[in-house]
């Protein structure tokens, strides 16, 4: 076992070192020896009413309440068991055994309801809970899309283990809390954007994670009172007859991050999930995002650029391929297509080609991806109330004044988007970026408008990049969008912090979220970096006017290349240091990037300290198993990376 460690802020003592190497160590040979000792998850059902129980190795962690609710037709109304029986089946984990439990409503309609409990002989570590509709619900006027209809699963925040097992989950755009506390109730879940739910037994390790095995993005998740509850959306107006969907449990020795990708592991195999290939992830490009040097071209009072985008990047390009840095791939960002200002420097599409501006794109993008000859990643936030189409659309409550296509139509726009971006560029159109996904998502009423909906939208503009061998970046998405991208191949990666231009933020945020997006196959993106500081003043947005300074390069660095994100740096004109960015090449012929096995991530003890005091420091890790030259067969060396960061008080 090797160790490579990179501390940031200021460098520690002797005695911190060693401590924090010996601990790293005795995590690691603990966890192996751990590995084996898989605990079995049973999931138990009281006869009499109904209530039900998740067992780790026969103790019980969570408990649901006693009586259990359905909103039909705008109310709320009590279940009543009518009886349980035993169930066998088998799904894509293979045989099941267990016991299915019928509820009744009272009053008219009356609501019949079914939960089932799945237990896996082969896979003793997993259980699945289903909620069928064999009659179908009426749930108008049940509430907003980011409340519940349903409440199941739902547990008692007070009994069982709830109150003291260590809890981690992900909310918020680009996941950008990573939220640890102790205790569910603490966890404070509640909204559209709740992902997996991470719970830890402190003393021994032990971890249970569920998550939405399916509908992933109409589950919403909430807390009230001493109840935490998943359900569906309560703005979906009807469940049609025999709807069901289902949570899955899954429990690992070894930790928080062990549970994590065990659980991850689980629900790939599930949804058969492959990744297509992409530039973006193998070789070092060129960003033009907020906090890039050469994001705004209008300049916020600064004096003009020498030259307009269309010749300013290729000079760009020429410049890094003669210092030995070949980008391979760039990025346009918010800026270089037709439309008003919406928020800051992003602009609302009205129509989705370059902008013939002096100071950009005079002579069209055609001309422009011609002479700088690379992939291009392209943009989009979202579509102004001018933009023209033959699709139907609907308003944003979030966005006022703009508007996202519907799922019925989303194959079809998606498909023609793609197709012109491809007559933009010559086919160069490589890899498409979609930005403000969870409010785009929150802000659409059609997505709630029958059961199936989201699942539409995100596979018609999934499958229509596919078909064209289109890679898809999930830009400020939410935890469940990591989900839904499980069945898409063409979605490879997704925003995993905040815009470049918030310096601390952007590199706080992705520690968390990196869990999460690498047990779930995403590359997690840092969004750009610069590799010198200072350079000549630039501005970026309306936040940062005449800056030349970001904090940190050196750390920005290390991160983008072992995140297994894009590293696309985005310097002024000859400005690069090359030789730091060279240190992230596999191949410095060809930009081809050096990667560990998995995203760099939070070790579990800042979870655990997170979760018990608040703690604040930062300490991440992720390893590199490589092919060993030493002795016969196919023996493996593992080399771990450690990185700290926010050390000192």
């Amino acid at each position: 076992i090797f160790f490579r460690v990179v501390f940031c802020n200021q460098m520690p003592d002797t005695h911190q070192i060693v401590r924090l190497l010996l601990f790293l160590l005795c995590h690691i040979t603990w966890a192996h020896a751990q590995a084996s000792l898989r605990p079995a998850v049973t999931i138990d059902v009281d006869k009499t009413t109904g209530a039900y129980t998740v067992n780790l190795d026969g103790v019980p962690w969570y408990q649901s309440p006693r009586t259990h609710r359905v909103c039909v037709a705008g109310t709320q109304a009590p279940l009543t068991l009518q009886g349980t029986l035993p169930a066998a089946g088998s799904d894509k984990f293979g045989a099941w055994a267990g016991v299915m439990a019928s509820f009744v409503s009272s009053g008219t309609p009356q609501a019949v309801v079914a939960y089932t409990f799945k237990h896996y002989p082969a896979q003793p570590s997993l259980a699945v809970a289903s909620a069928e509709f064999p009659k179908g619900l009426d749930t108008r006027g049940c509430g907003r899309n980011d409340q519940l209809s349903t409440q199941f699963p739902a547990f008692d925040t007070s009994a069982a283990q709830a109150a003291l097992l260590h809890t981690l989950s992900w909310r918020g755009t680009a996941l950008s809390l990573t939220k640890s506390a102790k205790g569910l109730h603490a966890l404070g879940a509640n909204g559209l954007d709740c992902g997996p739910v991470v719970s830890t037994e402190p003393n021994t390790g032990t971890t249970l994670v569920w998550s939405t095995l399916d509908a992933h993005k109409i589950v919403p998740q909430q807390t009230s009172g001493t109840v935490y509850a998943m359900g569906l959306s309560a703005a979906i107006p009807v469940l049609p007859r025999g709807y069901n969907y289902s949570v899955m449990f899954a429990a690992a020795p070894g930790g928080t991050t062990a549970g994590v990708y065990a659980w991850g592991a689980l629900i790939r195999e599930y949804h058969g999930t492959v990744r297509l290939p992409s530039v973006t992830l193998t070789h070092v490009g060129y960003y033009t995002d907020d906090g890039a040097y050469y994001y705004v071209w209008d300049n916020y009072g600064l004096p003009p650029r020498p030259w307009p985008a269309e010749k300013g990047l290729v000079l760009v390009k020429e410049a890094l391929q003669a210092m030995g840095v070949p980008v391979a791939y760039m990025q346009l960002d918010d800026w270089w297509y037709e439309g008003p200002f919406y928020i800051g420097n992003v602009k609302a599409v009205v129509e989705w080609r370059a902008s013939r501006s002096p100071k950009l794109f005079p002579s069209g993008l055609q001309a422009f991806a011609d002479r700088l000859n690379l992939p291009l990643q392209l943009y989009t936030p979202f579509w102004s109330d001018k933009y023209m189409t033959p699709y139907n659309m609907t308003e944003s409550t979030v966005f006022k004044g703009t508007k996202l296509v519907t799922p019925a139509d989303s194959y079809r726009f998606f498909a023609d988007l793609y197709d012109l971006g491809n007559r933009m560029t010559n086919g160069r159109f490589s890899t498409y970026e979609i930005d403000f996904l969870l409010s785009n998502f929150a802000g659409s009423a059609s997505m709630t408008e029958h059961v199936g909906a989201a699942d539409q939208w995100y596979a018609g503009m999934a499958h229509a990049a596919r078909e064209r061998n289109i890679t898809i970046q999930y830009c400020l998405p939410s935890a469940t969008d990591m989900l839904v991208s499980l069945a898409h191949p063409a979605v490879v990666q997704a925003r995993a912090s905040s815009d470049y231009v918030a310096t601390e933020n952007n590199v706080a945020e992705l520690g968390g979220s990196s869990l999460l997006m690498g047990a779930t196959a995403i590359a997690p993106s840092k969004d750009t970096l610069w590799t010198r500081s200072p350079q000549p003043p630039t501005s970026s947005d309306f936040v940062k006017q005449g800056y030349d300074t970001q904090p940190h390069v050196q750390l920005d660095a290390v991160l983008a290349t072992l995140s297994l994100g894009p590293v696309g740096i985005s310097d002024g004109l000859n400005q690069t240091d090359a030789g730091l960015i060279r240190q992230a090449f596999r191949c410095a012929r060809d930009g081809t990037l050096l990667r560990p096995s998995r995203p760099l991530s939070l070790v579990d003890g800042v979870f655990a300290n997170r979760s018990a005091t608040g703690a604040a420091a930062d300490v991440r890790s992720t390893h590199a198993a490589v092919p060993s030259a030493r002795g016969p067969g196919p023996g493996r060396v593992h080399s771990h990376y450690v990185v700290a960061w926010r050390t000192t008080a």
